[in-house]
């Protein structure tokens, strides 16, 4: 291992001991460090901060964090097929597997390595407008079209692969990775899809006005399209929380699998119902 790049949410100075404990681990094993060009950044570790090369040629990535910085880094080094590090200082943490003291006391051995990753996929949203394409975007968790600041309903028509499903009136339209099933997805009523399963994607209606609408598990192989048939302003498309793009009434979003997967490296005893316990409040076995 020769260069890893380390990325945080630009806001949190109590990630600078931990990003301190790490360059010195790194350094003292001839390994390069390098950062983002943030305000605390260059306070502290001027020196470090990447160049045009940071995206090329790196060993491993680090997200120092809650989920969405795990996820804004996921999507920067998305091309670069990196395994990533995630250690957790925000609130959930799904994504971040370590807690800041186990990624010290296991890093020496990632440097060496010795570890494990699992795949996660991801998502493409296609934005076709007046018969043309016009932007592309890929994301790990969700993509999510909503009305914005208006109050009444909008009606959006489905189709997979050119397939009439149904249109239905309601608050927006969620598609969410099986990663993603645990995030906006599930508190919309979502299921929650296990990450060993990342050949399918969820379809989840935002508060539709008729019971008979649920959610739907679709394999990935499929590509989905959506088109919002209300007259309507303000319609968004917010990809993973972090980026919104102005929908115009004629256009259609297609969602399909991306090219590109994020490698998360594992933690070396949690598992993913160890996390969904603690994360989630679900009781402990009874059973014995």
């Amino acid at each position: 291992m020769q260069k890893i790049a380390i990325n945080q949410h630009p806001e949190d100075e109590g990630s600078l001991k931990i990003i301190s404990a790490l360059i010195k681990k790194a350094h003292a094993k001839g390994v390069q460090v390098l950062l983002p060009n943030y305000p605390i950044i260059q306070k502290n570790f001027a020196s470090l901060i990447a160049k045009n090369d940071m995206y090329t040629n790196i060993d491993i990535a680090i997200a120092i964090g809650g989920d969405g910085t795990f996820i804004r880094t996921a999507r920067i080094f998305a091309a670069s097929n990196v395994p990533i590090l995630g250690v957790n200082r925000g609130r959930l943490g799904f994504l971040n597997e370590f807690l800041p003291q186990e990624a010290l006391d296991y890093f020496d051995e990632i440097l060496k390595g010795n570890y494990t990753f699992s795949e996660r996929k991801m998502m493409r949203a296609n934005i076709i407008r007046n018969g043309e394409q016009f932007t592309a975007v890929d994301y790990l968790n969700d993509a999510v079209i909503t009305k914005g600041s208006f109050s009444r309903p909008i009606r959006i028509q489905l189709e997979l692969n050119d397939e009439f499903v149904t249109c239905y009136s309601g608050d927006g339209l969620i598609i969410a990775t099986a990663t993603g099933s645990t995030a906006y997805s599930l508190s919309a009523g979502g299921p929650i899809v296990l990450p060993d399963d990342e050949s399918v994607f969820i379809v989840n209606p935002i508060c539709p006005h008729t019971l008979a609408i649920r959610p739907m598990v679709v394999p990935d192989s499929m590509v989905l399209s959506a088109r919002v048939v209300t007259t309507i302003e303000n319609l968004l498309l917010t990809v993973d929380g972090q980026e919104a793009i102005a929908l115009q009434e004629t256009d259609i979003v297609h969602f399909s699998r991306s090219q590109y997967v994020v490698h998360i490296i594992n933690h070396p005893s949690r598992r993913y119902f160890d996390v969904l316990r603690q994360k989630l409040g679900w009781g402990s076995n009874n059973a014995e």
